[in-house]
């Protein structure tokens, strides 16, 4: 048995009236096709009962884009929101819309033009900035660092040989955890260094953010062969550069 449908939304269309009854012309999205309503009791095919009609204002004809005329496709396409609903091709011949990626590591048509995706230059940017806003420590830093980690780690092993209370040995602790994370921040810095990563004179796209070389692909067609030895009837419209 079906379930009474309360669609939050729905547009409503002309009200005649007869009798004892009247009814709605109602559309809340499901398809393009409108349901009729009936507000008092009559039989049709398929019957929508009213439990509450709520009235929210009239609609300006002159501003409301569809008219109750036969529309044509090119008409529906200039409104954005039913421009989907313009798909004949999937509609009337069964055919699969495919989504193609937009970016790829291959040339798929060895074109060799394509634009490239890279996070390396935004990143060296930042890098440098960073570098120039607070420079790198120097040798000298992480070796005063390293001697403090190796002098609280003394301290806390002193504190332990000796059975020092549990408050003072949990202070000395901290402070060794510290003094760590102090180095751990320091040698970090000091592998910042400016500019696009290389290694062995050609830039290092591992450190890219897709961990290779990578472009905004022009072509679908890779990509939609191997949709149509699976699904068979498919189409594309890239999007492709």
């Amino acid at each position: 048995m079906a379930e009474p449908v309360r669609p939050s939304r729905s547009g409503v269309g002309s009200r005649p009236v007869g009798g004892s009854f009247a009814f709605l012309e109602l559309n809340y999205g499901s398809c393009p096709a409108n349901l009729q309503v009936i507000v008092e009791g009559t039989k049709q095919r398929v019957e929508l009962r009213v439990e509450n009609v709520h009235h929210v204002g009239p609609v300006d004809p002159a501003k409301y884009p569809l008219p109750k005329t036969r529309l044509t496709l090119e008409f529906l396409r200039d409104i954005v929101h039913f421009r989907p609903r313009t798909n004949t091709i999937s509609a009337k011949h069964s055919f699969l819309y495919i989504h193609t990626p937009i970016v790829t590591t291959s040339d798929c048509e060895g074109a060799g033009e394509m634009f490239q995706v890279t996070t390396l230059i935004g990143d060296a940017e930042k890098v440098e900035k960073e570098l120039i806003k607070n420079p790198p420590p120097s040798e000298a830093d992480i070796e005063a660092a390293k001697a403090l980690v190796k002098e609280k780690g003394e301290a806390v092993a002193q504190l332990k040989s000796a059975k020092a209370g549990k408050a003072e040995i949990t202070a000395s602790v901290a402070e060794l955890n510290k003094a760590k994370e102090n180095l751990s921040r320091l040698e970090e810095r000091s592998k910042l260094k400016p500019g696009i990563p290389q290694k062995d004179g050609k830039i290092h796209y591992s450190q890219d953010i897709f961990a290779r070389q990578a472009f905004l692909t022009i072509s679908g067609q890779l990509q939609v062969e191997t949709y149509a030895c699976a699904v068979c009837s498919v189409y594309t419209f890239g999007p492709t550069f």
